[in-house]
């Protein structure tokens, strides 16, 4: 082999680029994270933490202020049918936005829509994929703010999720030490 590589050696240099490229896609494979299956629509946001079931009545999504938070909140789900997703800061306020375009436009709206499977102004709930979405903000202002927000996207432009009982805010409880 040695002596066919010596009188070949640019077809043997392909074969090692090759062999390189194929080892490394394997190690990527194997690095990737199994998530729920979505068959249509683009794929579901990075920092969701979704839930291992498939009914989407049982399931519920909690919106939760923050990476910490959503850390805290991912550790105490129950992993069956439980999904996290963490928001970063306050989203944009949506009461007098018009159409869906211009609220997908935010990013963490767009991805809102995207976890739960509707797009804002549908009537149609049939690719909902949680049966409850709980909002879970902390007890001082920043959270209560927050919690308007969301409150505020899911009237105006989610409305057929409230109508239907579909939409949930946690109220925790406020400490002091």
């Amino acid at each position: 082999f040695s002596l066919w590589l010596n009188e070949h050696a640019e077809i043997g240099l392909q074969l090692a680029e090759l062999a390189i490229s194929n080892a490394g896609r394997r190690l990527k494979a194997g690095k990737k994270v199994e998530r729920k299956k979505i068959t249509q629509g683009p794929a579901l946001p990075g920092k969701l933490a979704d839930c291992a079931g498939q009914e989407p009545m049982r399931a519920e999504l909690f919106l939760v202020e923050g990476d910490s938070a959503g850390g805290s909140a991912k550790q105490a789900r129950d992993k069956e049918f439980q999904a996290i997703m963490p928001l970063r800061g306050k989203i944009l306020n949506t009461w007098e936005v018009d159409g869906g375009e211009v609220v997908l436009a935010s990013q963490e709206v767009h991805d809102i829509a995207v976890a739960i499977g509707v797009d804002p102004g549908a009537s149609d709930l049939a690719q909902l994929r949680y049966g409850k979405i709980c909002i879970l903000a902390d007890a001082d202002s920043d959270g209560l703010h927050i919690a308007t927000l969301l409150c505020a996207l899911f009237v105006r432009h989610f409305r057929p999720l409230v109508e239907a009982g579909h939409v949930y805010v946690a109220m925790p409880p406020l400490y002091r030490i």
